[in-house]
């Protein structure tokens, strides 16, 4: 069975601007200059208050990063397929997936200011969607999306 190609499909994924090598490169480089320059003022004044903090420091750092590989796999997608509105978010190893039919649902873009949210609203309930984007793209997400779903603009 052959599938009908989709009408609209967006893929969104969190900005990774460092590799998993980069960010524990940074991290080494980052921490290793805190420590370096805590025991060399710990060494050559005595003031030995310093190292807590500095290890204090490269903790936080530490659990920064881990936390930021711990969101390494998220997405968001949005297709249009047929009469389908589907939206699938990964967060942290758990998906969420939800469709609606195009006919009976609304995507809401509300705007104050630069700020910009998008949501379907359908069966008196709503549904936040770009959550990974910035506002710009939430806004051009919504001019996308304006001939195969009803959307509604409004300012909040």
């Amino acid at each position: 069975m052959q599938r009908e190609p989709e009408e609209f499909s967006i893929e969104i994924l969190r900005n990774r601007s460092l590799s998993l090598i980069g960010r524990k490169l940074s991290l080494i480089l980052i921490g290793g200059t805190t420590l370096s320059v805590s025991l060399g003022i710990t060494l050559i004044f005595g003031a030995w208050p310093v190292l807590p903090y500095a290890g204090l420091e490269i903790l936080v750092l530490l659990l920064g990063f881990r936390w930021l590989a711990w969101h390494d796999g998220d997405y968001e997608r949005i297709t249009v397929h047929g009469t389908e509105l589907r939206h699938e978010l990964f967060i942290r190893a758990k998906l969420n997936q939800r469709s609606w039919n195009t006919h009976w649902c609304t995507l809401l873009c509300r705007t104050r200011g630069c700020r910009v949210e998008l949501a379907v609203r359908s069966h008196g309930a709503e549904f936040r969607v770009g959550q990974m984007m910035m506002d710009e793209d939430r806004a051009k997400l919504a001019v996308a999306l304006h001939g195969l779903v009803k959307v509604q603009n409004s300012s909040f």
